[in-house]
């Protein structure tokens, strides 16, 4: 009996897939929202599905999600049930202009290769988590302005060039 070898990516981009479209099923969602090209995956499933047909998406080579733009989709939830463990590959994350709620969870930590995030106009309240500035050494653009967020953001990476991280916090 003769093995082939199946590639660690083909779990991973599966788990991704599954664990997105469970998160997805917490979210209130328009009728019309191109979010509704997430269907769920079975077990046997071709990989490349929610890198080439899902909204927002867009895969590395090796099939793990990078970018997650849901950005004026008319979303409305929380990020309490957010896979980060699981989108350790993630370097663009935006979810601006909807109606995202409630905290940042502190396991925003985990997406340690963030270079972009967007969180603007939504309504997400509380303290803005202190593991954005010192877990995410990688952002270089980040907007949080027009939500109910409090706070400050300690930055512990030392820019030694003129490249500095972008920062929108206004009206909050």
């Amino acid at each position: 009996m003769k093995l082939s070898p199946i590639p660690n990516f083909a779990f991973a981009s599966l788990e991704e897939a599954n664990a997105l479209h469970k998160w997805k099923a917490t979210l209130q969602i328009p009728n019309n929202s191109l979010v509704s090209s997430w269907i769920p995956l079975p077990l046997n499933s071709n990989l490349s599905v929610p890198c080439t047909s899902w909204f927002g998406i867009v895969c590395n080579a090796d099939g793990s999600i990078k970018n997650l733009n849901l950005s004026l989709s008319g979303l409305k939830g929380t990020l309490l049930q957010f896979p980060f463990s699981l989108l350790h590959n993630l370097s663009h994350f935006d979810l601006s202009v909807n109606n995202f709620f409630g905290p940042i969870p502190p396991e925003i930590r985990l997406l340690s290769r963030l270079v972009y995030l967007d969180f603007s106009e939504n309504n997400f309240s509380g303290v803005i988590p202190p593991e954005i500035g010192t877990m995410l050494s990688n952002l270089e653009i980040f907007y949080l302005n027009g939500n109910n967020l409090s706070g400050s953001i300690l930055l512990t990476k030392i820019y030694t060039s003129c490249i500095f991280p972008i920062l929108y916090l206004l009206c909050n």
